[in-house]
Formats: structure tokens, sequence, C-alpha cells
């Protein structure tokens, strides 16, 4: 139900998006209903946990699509990545997909970033970094699929938004859009799935 699709790497940044924040700026944490045609079907928690001069944030994301009252889909995932400033220092992610469990970890490895996953070991450029929807700063820079660690090929655009917020829209690799806040507060996502429905983040 919540697809992506795999294509060779590479990213190209059409616009600056907002500076990355401190951590200080940041709330305790991000939570999201997963609501799909009007429906829930799960939520997305992202809780940051600062420590000297690193940041930690831990996504949990539990999904579950009932019809007839069978389940026909269920995803979990657990992501976390751990930041220096401005440099990825560690990142690892179990996606359990209707049974189908996906490892990946990315580490920094002196100029590079160093990922094991499901497709073998890549290294992959210094600044690269997972997409994560939550910090819009990193959207001119070369990601990588959070649960695979695959390099992603996206176009982004951006639209403003009443009092001062932006709209950025990804195409590509992953496709959706994600709404912020003047200060670069996540404030919600939208996407489609496999099937062609409409799947929203709301704020909890």
């Amino acid at each position: 139900m919540l697809g992506r699709r795999a294509v060779p790497p590479f990213l190209l940044g059409l616009a600056m998006p907002h500076p990355r924040r401190a951590a200080a700026a940041l709330p305790a944490e991000y939570r999201f209903r997963v609501v799909r045609e009007g429906s829930q079907i799960g939520t997305h928690r992202v809780v940051f946990a600062p420590a000297g001069s690193e940041l930690t944030a831990r996504t949990e994301v539990d999904i579950a699509v009932r019809l007839a009252g069978f389940t026909v889909f269920r995803l979990t995932h657990r992501f976390s990545e751990t930041w220096a400033g401005d440099r990825l220092r560690l990142a690892t992610s179990r996606q359990d997909r209707n049974g189908r469990v996906t490892e990946m970890e990315a580490r920094a490895d002196g100029g590079a970033v160093a990922v094991r996953g499901p497709e073998g070991a890549q290294r992959l450029p210094a600044d690269a970094a997972p997409l994560t929807w939550w910090e819009p700063g990193r959207f001119n820079r070369p990601l990588f699929d959070n649960s695979t660690g695959k390099p992603l090929r996206l176009q982004w655009s951006r639209a403003p938004l009443p009092g001062g917020g932006v709209r950025w829209t990804a195409t590509g690799d992953e496709e959706g859009e994600g709404a912020y806040a003047p200060d670069g507060t996540w404030l919600g996502w939208r996407t489609k799935g496999e099937d062609g429905s409409t799947v929203v983040y709301e704020r909890a």
C-alpha cells in the first residue's frame, strides 16, 4: 500500500530549503496519525534525544490496513539516525513489510558514508543523508532510502503556504509532499499508495 520505486542513484536539488535547525529548536517529538482515504491505518512518531554535540532521532512507524475484517497490509519500521552537527554518524533500520524483514546500516567512514543493506555494501558521499521528512534542510543533499540504503534519484519543487510556510514536493524514486512552518517545523505529509489511494499524515 505504501510503496516506493527504486531507480539508479542521483539527486537533483532545485531550490535551497530551510537551513538545518539547532537541536534546541526541535520539538521533543513529532506524532502523526497515518490516514488512508479518511480512515486511520497507523501512526508515525519521531522522538529526538540530544546528547552533547550529537542528536539522535528515532522513528517508529506502525501501519495495518484492514478490509472486511482481515489485515491485508502490515508494516512496522524502526529507524534511528545520529547526527554530529551536519554530519550523519550512524543510521540503522529494521522494516517488516508483511513479514518480509529488511535491515540497513549506514555509518560515517572517513570521507564517505558506508552503507550495508539488502543490495550489498555501498560507499556514498560524506554529506549523504537518509530521506526522513522531518528535516527539510537536507533536501538539497544526496539522499538514500531509509530502509534499504539505496541512493535516490529525486526532483524537488516548493510552493508557499499561507502564513509563510512551504510545501516541498518530491518526484522520482520517492513521491510525496511535506508541509512545513516558516521555521521548518514538520506539519504534515501526503503521498499515493500502490493502489492509488491517498495517504496523509495528520498531527496527533
